[in-house]
């Protein structure tokens, strides 16, 4: 019984202890912080007493400066960026500290990643940091408080009133004495004496006089002109003129760190957003996506644990074992099959088909294509001297590198739109266009760019080569072009001659022989063209087809192409 008596204010002081940590919760700090202030309620006493305020808030304190610290090195390391556009961090916080911060997966796709992104960029260029706000506030506060000030003009009257008042204010300057040499003294005058003492009682008189006349004056002034209203207006004015000034130099110079601030401020934001909803007991984690230049949120989601891969049942080895026992003793290769080591992945056989359909699932391709073909020709048309038709036609090839943007819309059909250049060669042969030339031989070399729209149709269902049918629409603008003239070796001597030179001028509408002429397109000179294709497509990444021309047409000054002899090879590489 006497241990007991000794040890009870122990026991005492621990269950006081005890009792108090358990009330220390937020309804008892909310208790507390509310009995802090000035005003106290009836039972304040009674909720310090129970709660043991001092240690809630000191506690309370000490959490959140723990936490404000977290917080501070989570934005630093969300402030140390990535190297793409948008990225995706896995921040875990345990018992509403920040603990740590990792690479995540995000749950938007490609298309919303480049939206957002592009979407966060425009919100970036309207927002202003909270220090730039924040200093534009306080100059607009100091305009709106200098606007209320009077300011009514004085009248010229009312100035140089209030100008003289203000001189006749202000103290007499000090009165340097200069020493003179001493007079030699004579007898006093009772005469000048007298009239001197007269003097200067007249003087005080009439300075006692002007001075009653000047402050009658000035009470008149002031009165009717309010001298010392405007003059102390006009002092405040000076006064907030200079620290609108100081102000506007301030805000002027945070604009120059105006991304630094956004930066830091919008990682500020997702540090908070991030510890706001892990503010509880345990572990908890979210993943953040957010943008790499501006750190705008794109999209947070709860982070999910990995989950632990499920061993084989037991009942499956205890159903498998009696197979081995029955399975006869001269066929020892059979009891492999019963072995779970085969159907011990089946996450292994689950996810080829995932990675498959995946794959199939893809719709968007960037395609490379290539292209060489044969046309024929039988016109040319030259600046100045018009179309020269009837020509022999004998060479005429193509080359074109399209770039193209590839949507399948089922598993053989797609669309594609792209753009390329096209370059042309073509040789002419004109007989007997001279006398003296047995014929004369016409080249050009022409580029220029190229939009395709296409549509493929494919048989589905075939994974590796799969036969194709496509369409194709071309539209040409040729931009430059170079043509030669050339006649015989056998009559060079002879062209050049001016007379031949003259007729084929005139003949031939192209110039002199033998020069290279140079000449760029016009707007109006289009070609359009429609393709027939038949092809085999080796994956989605690979294909080739023979094009053949199903009519063309053209504008302006354009070539004239026979659809007859007009066909091109294509292959494309998707990626």
């Amino acid at each position: 019984m006497r241990n007991f008596f000794k040890n009870f204010p122990t026991v005492a002081i621990l269950a006081t202890f005890l009792a108090t940590s358990a009330l220390a919760d937020s309804m008892c700090y909310d208790l507390c912080v509310s009995c802090h202030g000035e005003t106290r309620a009836e039972n304040c006493d009674k909720i310090e007493s129970t709660c043991n305020c001092p240690f809630v808030i000191d506690s309370a304190k000490s959490k959140n400066m723990g936490v404000e610290l977290g917080k501070r090195k989570l934005t630093e390391a969300i402030l140390a960026g990535c190297d793409k556009a948008a990225c995706a961090r896995s921040i875990t916080f345990e018992n509403g500290y920040y603990k740590s911060m990792d690479k995540g997966r995000t749950m938007l796709t490609k298309f919303q990643l480049l939206s957002g992104t592009s979407d966060a960029s425009e919100r970036a260029l309207k927002m202003q940091p909270q220090a730039i706000r924040a200093a534009n506030a306080t100059v607009d506060s100091l305009q709106r408080r200098r606007s209320l000030l009077p300011i009514a003009p004085m009248s010229q009257e009312c100035t140089d009133r209030c100008n003289t008042c203000a001189l006749a204010a202000q103290p007499a300057g000090d009165v340097i004495l200069i020493e003179q040499e001493p007079e030699i003294a004579t007898p006093p005058d009772s005469a000048a004496l007298a009239k001197a003492h007269a003097d200067s009682i007249a003087r005080a008189d009439s300075a006692a006089k002007a001075e009653a006349e000047l402050k009658a004056f000035c009470q008149l002034a002031e009165s009717s002109c309010q001298c010392k209203a405007h003059e102390q207006n006009t002092r405040d004015i000076i006064a907030i003129d200079k620290e609108i000034a100081e102000k506007t130099a301030y805000a002027d110079s945070l604009l120059k760190f105006r991304t630094k601030l956004l930066r830091e401020e919008m990682a500020r934001a997702i540090a908070d957003s991030v510890q706001a909803h892990c503010n509880v007991e345990g572990k908890c984690s979210y993943t953040v996506t957010f943008t790499s230049a501006e750190f705008a949120i794109l999209e947070m989601h709860p982070t999910e644990e990995p989950k632990p891969v499920a061993a084989a049942a037991p009942a499956d080895t205890a159903k498998a074992a009696p197979a081995v026992e029955q399975a006869p003793a001269s066929a020892p290769a059979d009891t492999t099959a019963a072995q779970p080591a085969p159907a011990a992945c089946p996450q292994a056989a689950e996810s080829a088909p995932a990675d498959s359909t995946k794959k199939k699932d893809r719709i968007f391709y960037k395609v490379m294509e290539f292209t060489y073909g044969n046309f024929g020709e039988h016109s040319y048309y030259q600046k100045g001297y018009g179309r020269i038709r009837n020509l022999d036609d004998e060479t005429g090839y193509e080359g074109g590198l399209t770039y193209y943007l590839r949507w399948y819309f089922y598993d053989g059909g797609a669309f594609s739109i792209g753009m390329g250049t096209f370059y042309h060669y073509k040789k002419f042969t004109l007989e007997d266009t001279l006398a003296l030339t047995d014929k004369v031989d016409i080249y050009y070399h022409n580029i220029g760019l190229d939009i395709p729209i296409s549509f493929r149709l494919g048989v589905p269902y075939i994974p590796i080569f799969k036969p194709f049918i496509s369409q194709t629409f071309n539209f040409h603008k040729p931009i430059f072009e170079i043509y030669k003239v050339e006649a015989p070796e056998s009559e060079k001597e002879l062209s050049k001659e001016e007379e031949v030179k003259e007729a084929a001028k005139d003949q031939l509408g192209l110039g002199f022989l033998d020069d290279i002429e140079t000449r760029f397109n016009g707007v109006k000179d289009l070609t359009f063209s429609v393709w027939l294709g038949i092809g085999l497509q080796i994956t989605r990444h690979f294909s080739a087809e023979y094009q053949f021309n199903f009519g063309v047409g053209g504008s302006g000054h354009s070539h004239r192409f026979d659809t007859d002899n007009y066909w091109r090879i294509v292959v494309d590489f998707a990626w």
